[in-house]
């Protein structure tokens, strides 16, 4: 609980009711804005309760406890119901009235009827968001303002920049150039974005094999230890690299995250999520153009390991990256490779922007209006043209109406 309120990741032991033991896996859960912590013996332990800002109890009637038991044990776990009868009166009901009964005076709101009791449901979902208002905890905001504390640490060792060499720097010094125009800017991205690609592609892990050439002999060489690789781009920016990426990867299967950055609060928000049914099974590159706080990474990152894609099978792919933004997602993922053809050290603190940066990539790329500073996210939503182009999302626009369903939703 501990380190979930500091916003880092836990491993919850699983328990498995049939065989009345603990699983050999866990589950992986991240630090959030809300976390909310459940279980019949939640106000027992004195420490707990120390760690909780706000304790419910919820009381329910004594024989709805027990056809929620039958129901549950019989369906879930695969007792009898004499077994569990016997359990009952023997176990729970005696110790349920002697220690967790008692823990009510620990509480600061009592629910009768749980679920059915909208009034309090109200209530607490208020209180929470009074709360989460009043603390104002801005996570972009607080990324961008430990930049100077976090350009003193040295370079994580999952941290991979391809070799400064004066052709990537003659690439760079291009596309950053204000003055360079769309179709240049397109095209030595193109092969910034090869380079990058075949640079990460050797560091995915390799094996042993040999293979009989068409000579009649052997050649002993290597291959990739996973055969299935997924790139899963973050929208809009991300989607420029998926052609390199199958241009050096036959069969690479495609992903899509639609992390958008709130007009309002400056947060990035999740929006639209594919993913392949097998990711899991995969080795996983995130694409993004650029990153500066790393928010919207650090976002990515989380929908995976939480879609069973460990850690060591993530890599973060990018052209350019902030120095902040990397320290900041190998503080949270020290396991994720983070690869790039250049690092940039500064961050403007009143924008979040990487500087000197290359703009906003979305837009040079695209065609649309430009912004001005290389971000995590492009700020505008836009939509497509019935001509391939792109143009600013309107609460008219076909986007929006997709984004309020999935809000709705």
């Amino acid at each position: 609980l501990r380190n979930l309120k500091m916003g880092r990741q836990v491993d919850i032991p699983l328990y498995n009711f049939t065989t009345h033991s603990r699983e050999t896996y866990t589950k992986i859960l991240y630090g959030a804005n809300v976390v909310i912590f459940e279980g019949i013996m939640s106000f027992v332990s004195k420490d707990i309760l120390k760690l909780l800002d706000m304790k419910v109890f919820v009381d329910t009637e004594a024989d709805i406890r027990l056809a929620r038991r039958l129901e549950r044990d019989i369906s879930e776990r695969g007792r009898e119901v004499e077994g569990i009868i016997q359990q009952y009166t023997r176990f729970v009901k005696p110790s349920y009235d002697h220690y967790i009964a008692p823990t009510m005076a620990y509480a600061d709101l009592i629910v009768p009827r749980g679920g059915e009791n909208q009034i309090a449901i109200d209530l607490i979902a208020n209180h929470v968001n009074r709360e989460l208002h009043n603390r104002g905890v801005k996570v972009r905001n607080e990324l961008v303002h430990r930049s100077d504390i976090m350009c003193d640490l040295p370079m994580p060792s999952t941290f991979y920049i391809i070799e400064q060499t004066a052709q990537v720097k003659y690439l760079h010094t291009i596309i950053r150039n204000k003055d360079t125009d769309r179709d240049e800017f397109i095209f030595y991205s193109k092969r910034l974005m090869r380079i990058l690609f075949e640079y990460a592609l050797s560091l995915l892990p390799f094996e042993n094999v040999t293979v009989e050439t068409p000579q009649g002999l052997i050649y002993h060489g290597k291959k990739h230890v996973y055969s299935d690789v997924c790139g899963v781009s973050i929208v809009r920016a991300g989607e420029c690299l998926e052609p390199a990426l199958t241009e050096v990867y036959k069969d690479a299967k495609i992903g899509k995250i639609l992390i958008q950055t709130n007009q309002q609060t400056g947060e990035p928000e999740l929006h639209y999520l594919r993913l392949p049914r097998d990711i899991a099974n995969t080795y996983v590159l995130i694409l993004d153009a650029t990153i500066a706080t790393g928010a919207a990474a650090l976002m990515a990152i989380r929908v995976l390991l939480d879609h069973n894609v460990p850690q060591e099978k993530i890599a973060l792919l990018s052209l350019l990256v902030s120095k902040q933004g990397v320290h900041t997602i190998a503080y949270a993922f020290p396991k994720v490779k983070i690869v790039t053809t250049a690092c940039d050290t500064q961050l403007d603190h009143d924008t979040g922007f990487i500087c000197p940066g290359l703009g906003n990539f979305g837009d040079r790329y695209f065609g649309t209006d430009f912004i001005g500073y290389s971000s995590d996210t492009d700020d505008t939503p836009t939509s497509i043209n019935g001509n391939g182009s792109f143009q600013p999302c309107t609460p008219e626009s076909p986007l929006s109406d997709s984004r309020k369903f999935l809000n709705e939703s």
